[in-house]
């Protein structure tokens, strides 16, 4: 969820028709299965290829998770830009584009499938994940700035407030049904309990 003026995508590698082929069929069996009942073994019955063929392309289903999630974060990124506009302040500017990326993800299907998924949920965050890795480059601009304007608390680090936005994203994302789709009420909340405590003058609103 690139929600940052001069964010940069990472990408997807070019996996060929066959690759593709695997995708597909991964989707299909986590679609009918779940993400975490599925195997290699479904994986490659579905795409009608040989379980080797599959960890040719990728090394496990994890792996296939992390690319079908890149892929499906990619189609949200420019509904998440366009809700965003930039902000004089880390405040406003990390609310909102939290905001948005939980408004506009909780649309997408594949993306609820996936952070709902416990054994999935659990793989985003650690701190190797891909997931985590393209949060950090997300917002390390951002925290940066606001680290040197001296808006963020002087005891605070940037992986340390990289790895809190994330993760309070995924717990958004994963509970947002609870909010019966107040905006405003979810806005409040993301700005005062998961923002507000990560900055210089706690508690006082920006203008």
């Amino acid at each position: 969820m690139d929600f940052s003026p001069d964010g940069k995508n990472a990408g997807l590698p070019d996996i060929g028709k066959t690759g593709a082929r695997i995708i597909e069929g991964a989707r299909r069996c986590f679609e009918r299965y779940g993400i975490e009942k599925t195997t290699i073994e479904d994986i490659a019955k579905s795409a009608e290829v040989s379980r080797p063929t599959v960890y040719k392309f990728f090394s496990g289903k994890m792996d296939i998770v992390d690319y079908i999630g890149f892929g499906e974060l990619d189609k949200i990124q420019d509904a998440v830009r366009a809700r965003v506009k930039r902000h004089p302040n880390f405040a406003d500017m990390a609310t909102e584009a939290i905001v948005a990326s939980v408004i506009v993800a909780g649309e997408n299907p594949y993306i609820r499938r996936f952070v709902e998924d416990l054994e999935t949920a659990s793989h985003s965050q650690l701190a190797s994940s891909p997931f985590q890795l393209q949060a950090h480059q997300r917002w390390e601009s951002v925290i940066r700035r606001a680290q040197t304007s001296g808006e963020l608390a002087d005891d605070v680090s940037i992986s340390d407030v990289v790895d809190w936005l994330s993760r309070n994203q995924v717990m958004l994302l994963r509970t947002v049904d609870h909010f019966g789709g107040d905006e405003d009420r979810l806005r409040y909340l993301v700005r005062r309990f998961v923002v507000e405590p990560l900055l210089a003058n706690r508690g006082k609103s920006s203008n």
